[in-house]
């Protein structure tokens, strides 16, 4: 079974002392619909995770003013003959900075939006994207 290092960003701004978080809606293909989840990508061969993590920011919705602080979460799934091993990464925005959607690889992603945590965890399908929403202080 081949394995793949993946990051995944808890990409967060406050607005008047609220915190909003960061989604991305795309088509799922293993739930055959619409899916809003966190950025994640992997980590290619000579990257640190701090630098995978921007570089899939950059690459999915052009994200340029953000700073990665401190793993969160970490978890590991099987999918596609392959073991994913992913660390959350809180990573700081800024939710003025308007972002660009990209196609990344097989998906489109259609929409983003900036949420409160608790609307954020109404909308994620995956329960490990909820765990690391929930441990956002």
């Amino acid at each position: 079974m081949k394995i793949r290092h993946d990051v995944q960003a808890l990409l967060f701004d406050e607005v008047n002392g609220e915190k909003r978080v960061f989604l991305i809606r795309f088509y799922d293909q293993t739930k055959q619909r619409y899916t809003w989840r966190l950025v994640k990508g992997g980590v290619e061969e000579g990257e640190t995770d701090e630098q995978a993590m921007k570089r899939e920011i950059m690459e999915e919705v052009t994200l340029k003013e953000v700073q990665v602080l401190e793993k969160v979460h970490e978890y590991d799934f099987e999918f596609s003959e392959t073991h994913h091993m992913v660390n959350t990464y809180l990573v700081k925005g800024n939710i003025h900075e308007k972002p660009k959607l990209n196609w990344d690889g097989d998906r489109e992603i259609i929409d983003y939006a900036w949420l409160s945590p608790s609307k954020a965890l109404k909308l994620l399908f995956w329960d490990n994207e909820k765990l690391a929403v929930r441990l956002l202080k």
